[in-house]
This record gives structure tokens, sequence and C-alpha cells, in this order.
């Protein structure tokens, strides 16, 4: 009698089992326990991101979004063009990481987006004509906007959160105004608040469409909104009617 026929396993098929079994053995191993790659040249940095940042918004003030290129990036910062789409993949993260910079900027100050310890006209007037005189940002943010309609677009989460940072800098500031006797108590602080975003942004789109609109006029047309929206002038009678020598 002959002896037990051995099985032959062709060479290309026993490799495709041995791949398999290595590959799902890795695959059912925790995820913790996994070595990660180490990360290249290409880390995020923060000082190359605000390089990069600080070069796109020169950019808009100079001559406006439409002119931002990763080419012209890279030629003024001197940061490679495959570095610059690491940290900004596509055109919009560049045009929101600029205003998230210039937000940081304007956060360092007094602006239109803060509350401040009193209401002052004067520093309203002087708050309202910066904003006025930078008017590629202006046309910037209103692109921007459009862009946040679409809830995968950078924009979107951007002017969420900068909005609702907005709207609670003013609820605070309308609740002092209520303490102050100046805004009529009945009101809702925060839905006031999101009237006067409203009346800001209304204002804006008009001034960039009607070029007979100047600094003076939009900060009569915004104080004007101002005392509509918080009842300033019926504050004030009842303040009048309440004075002694009115006699009433």
């Amino acid at each position: 009698m002959g002896g037990t026929a051995s099985l032959v396993v062709p060479s290309a098929l026993r490799n495709r089992v041995l791949s398999y079994l290595l590959v799902t053995a890795i695959e059912q191993q925790p995820t913790a326990s996994r070595r990660r790659a180490k990360r290249g040249n290409y880390a995020p940095s923060r000082a190359r991101r605000e390089q990069i940042t600080s070069s796109v918004l020169q950019i808009v003030d100079q001559s406006g979004y439409g002119d931002v290129t990763v080419i012209r990036i890279s030629k003024e910062t001197g940061i490679p063009q495959s570095s610059v789409l690491y940290h900004f993949p596509t055109k919009d993260h560049l045009l929101v990481g600029a205003m998230e910079y210039a937000d940081s900027l304007d956060g360092k100050e007094c602006n239109l987006e803060s509350a401040w310890p009193e209401l002052s006209e004067d520093m309203l007037d002087k708050l309202i004509r910066m904003r006025l005189s930078r008017r590629n940002r202006l046309l910037l943010m209103t692109y921007l906007r459009g862009l946040a309609t679409q809830p995968d677009n950078p924009a979107s989460k951007y002017l969420a959160t900068k909005d609702m940072r907005t709207v609670d800098h003013w609820t605070k500031l309308c609740t002092q105004l209520q303490h102050q006797g100046v805004m009529h108590q009945a009101l809702d602080a925060k839905r006031t608040a999101m009237q006067v975003l409203a009346l800001w942004q209304g204002l804006v789109q008009a001034y960039l469409r009607d070029d007979s609109l100047d600094a003076d006029t939009m900060h009569d047309l915004f104080m004007d909104g101002m005392r509509h929206l918080t009842c300033r002038n019926w504050q004030e009678f009842l303040t009048y009617l309440s004075r002694p020598d009115v006699g009433i």
C-alpha cells in the first residue's frame, strides 16, 4: 500500500493567507497598543499658522480676498506650498484662518463684539469708523456668510461661534443698560442682543452696496436703531416724568 498523499499548497495562495492573518491580527489589537507613526516636518505649528494667516490678512487688506492664492502666500512667506496646504487644505480654510487671526488682534482691544463698562457714543463712533475703514474685510465677511450656509464649510463653524460670542457680549451689555435704567426692563436682553447683531449686519450690507452711505450716516443709523431696540426714548421720557420739577 502506498503512503498518504501530502497536500501541496501553491506558494501564491500560502502568501495570501499569511498576509490576511497578519492584517487581521493587527486590526484586532487595541487602538492604544498600536504604534503610531512619527509626524514629519509638517506637524502643526502655531507660529507657522500665524505667519500664513497674517500673510492672507495682508493680501485681503491690500487687494481683496479674490487675490489670495497658495502660490502667492508661499512666495511671500517662504513657506512651501505643500506646508501651506497641510495647515489649510482649501482657500476657504485660508480665509477663515485669516479672519480668526484678525479676531484675535481685535480681541486685544475693545470692539463692536465686546461688552464695555458703559455705552459710550464716542467709543461706538470710533469703533464703527474703524470697521468701515476695513472695507475688504467687510467684503470677506459677506462672502464667508454665504459659504456658512454649507454645514461642511469651515465658515459655518467659525461664524456660528463668532455670532454666539457676539450675542453673549451684547446680552451682558443690554443687561447692564437695564440696570442703569437706560433700556426698558420688560425687554429680553438676549433677544435684543440678537437684534443688535442683525442691525449691524444689515447696515454693513447696505454700506457695501450704497456708495452714498458714509461713516457719519452709518453712525446715526446704528445709534437710532439702538435707541429703538432698547426703547431708550421711552426710558428717557419716564425719567423726565419722574423729575420733581415736572410736577406730574
